[in-house]
């Protein structure tokens, strides 16, 4: 009985061990079972992950691209806006301004899509005192005041606050400095061309630019006018009563320009910042006003109201005035051209343009009109000034050239009506 209890017992050990041993073999099946499907889910987490990120970066290169669209020379701020916008990142600073990384609202850590965009927004507390740097900075000079650069050549550029010097801006004044505002809502991504007054100095040595009114012979060689009345007919008069608007004060200009060594011409002819289509006769003139590439021209739009929208552009709290051109800043900016583009007769050039195309574009099908920086003066269409003419029924005067009649040129000066408004004439 004690032998048979012994053996028994030894039965139930072997038992036990055997059932130990099978059942810490279940557990490892169920451990590496467990941990087969960890494996999955992780790889699945990571596949989704990819996926998201993958799909944010699409978005980010398409928000870059309607930066693009909407600005000629997008800054980083203006790309940021669009990330912001397509709600990709809730706040500008979930975007590292140093390296460009952009840190999405889902947490993921997007690189490398904004590098072409962060040279050009230093984060420095020295500001560019010339051009060249201006163009690399690529940001506003000054939030609250005039800052004056120089170019190569050491000539002066006044640059009012809340502008930067555009990407594709010339190096020196002779080429076309080129401003753009980006810091004013309605006339954001506006561009405008430096026209410099006085001595010049370029690579043949110094050019004088006279702030004059011209007249053009058959050559395009300018005779100054100093302030008489031109061909008894056109005057830059300080009041009329005939309906037509004056300059604010065409003597605060030429003062302005004299002190300053320059001053801005809209890089553009006028844009309707809106419009999908071509402005039709009886357009709304309440519309903004823009100067930028690729907008329909604001035309079909009387002399006063064409003043009255150039005017406020930028309102007087600033320390610049805009206003619609005068004949001094119109016949100056033709002499300007024709000493440094190598087109010494343009201000004979007959219209280029054949339909009332957009701003900045290919005017004859092939070839932008375009000089020192400055589109569109031989098209798309006549634009209206605040010289005056001596007719009783016809005082306005518009300048430029205009698809009809095909026999108009740059510098050839037009009397007009003042309640006038066409398609191809006028801003």
């Amino acid at each position: 009985m004690k032998r048979t209890n012994l053996d028994q017992k030894g039965i139930t050990l072997i038992a036990l061990v055997v059932t130990i041993v099978i059942l810490l073999i279940l557990a490892g099946v169920g451990i590496t079972s467990i941990t087969g499907e960890k494996e999955i889910i992780k790889e699945s987490r990571n596949a989704k992950e990819l996926a998201e990120k993958a799909a944010l970066e699409e978005q980010i290169e398409a928000a870059i691209l309607i930066a693009k669209q909407k600005h000629r020379n997008p800054a980083l701020d203006d790309v940021i806006d669009e990330i912001k916008n397509s709600k990709i990142i809730t706040n500008h600073e979930q975007v590292n301004r140093e390296t460009g990384a952009v840190t999405t609202d889902l947490g993921y850590v997007i690189e490398g899509k904004l590098d072409d965009y962060i040279g050009k927004d230093i984060a420095s507390t020295t500001k560019p005192t010339t051009v060249v740097e201006a163009i690399k900075y690529g940001n506003i000079l000054d939030e609250k005041d005039l800052t004056t650069i120089t170019d190569k050549y050491e000539n002066e550029i006044v640059v009012p606050e809340g502008f930067k010097i555009a990407d594709d801006s010339a190096e020196d004044v002779t080429g076309g400095v080129v401003i753009e505002d980006v810091s004013n809502k309605e006339t954001k991504g506006s561009q405008f061309v430096w026209i410099p007054v006085g001595e010049v100095k370029c690579e043949e040595g110094t050019k004088k630019i006279g702030l004059n009114r011209y007249i053009f012979d058959d050559n395009g060689v300018p005779t100054e006018q100093n302030n008489n009345e031109i061909e008894s007919y056109y005057q830059e008069l300080v009041s009329s009563n005939k309906g037509n608007t004056v300059a604010k004060s065409i003597e605060d200009f030429k003062t302005s320009a004299s002190i300053n060594s320059g001053y801005y011409l809209g890089r553009y002819e006028a844009g309707d910042r809106d419009a999908k289509e071509a402005r039709k006769l009886n357009a709304s003139v309440e519309l903004p006003m823009v100067c930028q590439e690729g907008k329909y021209v604001y035309n079909n739009i009387k002399q006063p109201d064409a003043a009255k929208l150039s005017r406020e552009m930028y309102l007087e709290d600033k320390k610049f005035v805009s206003d619609l051109i005068n004949s001094y800043a119109w016949d100056t900016a033709i002499v300007f051209i024709q000493k440094f583009s190598g087109d010494s007769d343009y201000a004979l050039q007959n219209p280029l343009q054949t339909t009332n195309a957009l701003t900045g574009q290919a005017t004859d099908g092939k070839n932008k009109d375009v000089r020192c920086n400055i589109f569109d003066m031989a098209g798309n269409c006549s634009e209206w000034t605040t010289e005056s003419s001596s007719y009783t029924d016809h005082p306005t005067v518009y300048r430029g050239g205009e698809t009809y009649p095909n026999d108009s040129y740059t510098s050839l000066r037009h009397w007009g009506i003042a309640t006038g408004a066409d398609r191809y004439s006028f801003f």
